[in-house]
């Protein structure tokens, strides 16, 4: 069925519509499905994304005088060659965007990165019914089961009295974590590392409530107690040794490459049954696994639903 998608050195290539989604490299024409710098280069001569997506790129690269912007909304159809395309919300950060194809009675959708757990940080995941769902496979392994975000917060409740820093990449966890900080603990001083003030801005002028949050201060934070400051993962070694203080991380995945007192769980990625459940919802007859690896994906499709295709 898919004859027309094809995985090349930039990335992968609609040919009827001569797009790449999401390319590694420059190329001509592409469709932006959000915001980080695995998805969004620099340098691409036409982009295709959400008025988020945009914004966000002119944060992160300074200068984009070579990229010309089509911005689209989700729900608008735009035509690219042969090809009618629509942007459908995809649940992972700001902006983020599902990319829905139809070219000769198919319908393709590629997720880009997505959730379907709620996330009031970001538009929520719509499903799009489709023939071809290619999906990223981020954790395509039964073993992760991301845990309940309020079983992570508790963790937070023994440290009343400590100043924790929790290390979250800088665009969509931070604002999201920001979020839920103010939320659920609006006692608490609730401080932001500078490197992600800007993406908290354009957050809120884009309609996204984050709660009551502060600029980090040096001085405050060490002067008082209870405090807790969102920072870039990197932070973490300066405040691991110091007394009064306690460090997360917050990740998805088991391990984590920062050293720190605990893990705060916390993805924006679709777990193994959220990956599951978007194949079964959107009616797919073929899926082909992108960002990841998909060998567990298509060894457990091929047992209880044999009549789906799986690429790899």
């Amino acid at each position: 069925m898919n004859t027309y998608l094809f995985k090349r050195p930039e990335g992968l290539y609609f040919e009827p519509g001569d797009f790449f989604l999401d390319p590694k490299r420059v190329v001509p024409r592409a469709i932006v499905t959000h915001g980080h710098a695995d998805h969004a280069i620099a340098g691409n001569k036409m982009v295709w994304c959400t008025p988020a997506t945009k914004n966000i790129m002119k944060i992160r690269y300074k200068t984009l005088v070579t990229t010309a912007f089509e911005v689209v909304n989700y729900g608008e159809t735009f035509s690219m060659g042969d090809a009618e395309v629509t942007l459908l919300p995809a649940g992972h950060i700001l902006g983020s965007a599902q990319v829905v194809i139809r070219y000769k009675g198919i319908t393709y959708c590629y997720t880009g990165d997505f959730k379907l757990r709620e996330d009031t940080s970001c538009e929520p995941f719509q499903v799009a019914p489709c023939d071809v769902l290619i999906t990223e496979t981020t954790f395509a392994d039964p073993e992760y089961a991301h845990p309940p975000v309020s079983a992570e917060l508790e963790k937070l409740n023994q440290y009343e009295t400590c100043n924790v820093v929790i290390g979250a990449y800088n665009l969509g966890k931070a604002q999201r974590i920001t979020q839920l900080l103010t939320t659920h603990f609006p006692q608490r001083r609730v401080m932001v590392h500078p490197e992600a003030t800007g993406f908290h801005k354009l957050y809120e002028q884009m309609g996204i409530k984050l709660g009551k949050w502060e600029p980090y201060s040096y001085q405050l934070f060490r002067r008082t107690s209870g405090n807790i400051l969102v920072a870039p993962p990197r932070a973490l070694s300066t405040y691991y040794r110091e007394s009064g203080v306690v460090t997360a991380f917050a990740t998805g995945w088991k391990k984590s490459p920062f050293r720190a007192h605990f893990n705060f769980h916390l993805s924006d990625h679709a777990d193994w049954n959220e990956i599951l459940e978007l194949i079964q919802k959107s009616g797919a007859r073929q899926i082909v696994a992108v960002h990841g690896d998909g060998t567990l994906l298509k060894s457990h499709l091929s047992k209880h639903q044999p009549h789906i295709e799986v690429l790899n």
